[in-house]
């Protein structure tokens, strides 16, 4: 019998538009564009970084040298407008990174129940397969969900298990919207069930936006900008204040920048966050006979095959060239020999050091 693997980005491509879903799916083609696409490049850098830092101790920045060196092998030569693209997403990172060593560090000082050391890590990116169940609850032979979470946590104060979630965005508020219907973390618990035999409460969401907070500029009177619409954080607005006035005390400090400093801590951390979204069993059950549905759909070898145009899907969307070209009837198979790729295998930090030595 036939083993079908499933993974929740697989069944997200195949609900939103099945052409797409049929070049870039594994049970499909398989493919993926030669260059990455550069969020998705960055995104997988954090998770790399993060992974090595809280399972190893391995810090930030040099688990990101050894994930771009590997990268560079992969890209191979590319254009000068390739590579400064490339180039700001590094420097992206390096601050992302850099600036959540200076969250994590403070949450610890204000004692937040969700800093790191209330955190134990039960698992760290695991890969998983395990059976999508049939209404009935039997254990499927033939159809199996698939993927990679990034963690279970149990919370040391109270013993409660957690799905451990990390996400880039582009804006926090804006995913933290998304959050009670997110079907990759429901996904995951359900896995998490069947591999680690526990229960989470729900999904620890571990958030990074992608953009660096604002360094505040230097006025012609030698003082820091203090103007309200800066995007940035307190902590980092108190960081540079230091940088740029190191021989300044507390006091004086909070004469010269104690409302704006006041203002960015009642506006919140807008750049990482940590939010956790319960899930009940219900939730989980309906979930689960719904990936079944889908699942009998996806494994169908005569399932129609047809785009779903749309501004948001298509706009955005890295097969856009070789889709415009198939429906111009152009050569659209020529499009995806020379610009795309088979989907490549994740790189674990060990095959790295081992690559290396």
């Amino acid at each position: 019998m036939a083993r079908y693997e499933l993974h929740i980005s697989d069944i997200r491509q195949f609900k939103s538009c099945r052409r797409k879903w049929n070049w870039a799916s594994p049970l499909r083609r398989n493919l993926e564009p030669a260059i990455p696409y550069m969020p998705f490049f960055t995104g997988r850098a954090i998770h790399y970084c993060l992974e090595n830092y809280y399972r190893d101790g391995i810090p930030l920045l040099r688990s990101l040298g050894h994930f771009l060196d590997n990268e560079r092998r992969q890209m191979g030569d590319l254009w000068p407008q390739e590579e400064v693209k490339v180039q700001e997403q590094i420097d992206l990172m390096v601050a992302m990174l850099l600036h959540y060593s200076q969250w994590v560090s403070n949450m610890s000082v204000e004692g937040s129940r969700f800093q790191d050391s209330n955190l134990e890590f039960i698992a760290l990116e695991t890969e998983f397969s395990v059976p999508i169940r049939t209404p009935s609850g039997r254990a499927s032979p033939k159809v199996f969900l698939a993927g990679r979470m990034d963690g279970v946590v149990r919370m040391k104060d109270d013993g409660s298990v957690w799905l451990w979630e990390t996400k880039t965005t582009r804006s926090i508020a804006e995913l933290s919207r998304s959050l009670a219907n997110d079907p990759q973390a429901g996904a995951y618990m359900l896995a998490a069930m069947e591999l680690f035999h526990v229960k989470p409460q729900g999904v620890l969401y571990n958030m990074l936006r992608k953009k660096a907070p604002t360094i505040p500029e230097i006025l012609q009177n030698g003082l820091l900008t203090r103007r309200k619409n800066i995007d940035t954080t307190a902590q980092a607005y108190l960081e540079a204040v230091k940088e740029h006035h190191p021989d300044w005390d507390r006091a004086t400090i909070e004469e010269y920048y104690g409302d704006i400093l006041q203002s960015l801590l009642e506006e919140g951390n807008q750049f990482f966050a940590r939010v956790p979204i319960r899930r009940t069993q219900s939730e989980l059950a309906n979930l689960s006979r719904d990936l079944w549905t889908v699942s009998l759909e996806m494994t169908d070898p005569n399932v129609p095959v047809y785009p779903n145009e749309s501004w948001l899907n298509c706009n955005f969307c890295h097969f856009r060239a070789p889709c415009l070209a198939l429906n111009a009837g152009s050569d659209y198979e020529f499009l995806l020999e020379q610009e795309y790729q088979k989907r490549a295998k994740a790189v674990s930090w060990r095959e790295l050091e081992e690559d290396q030595s």
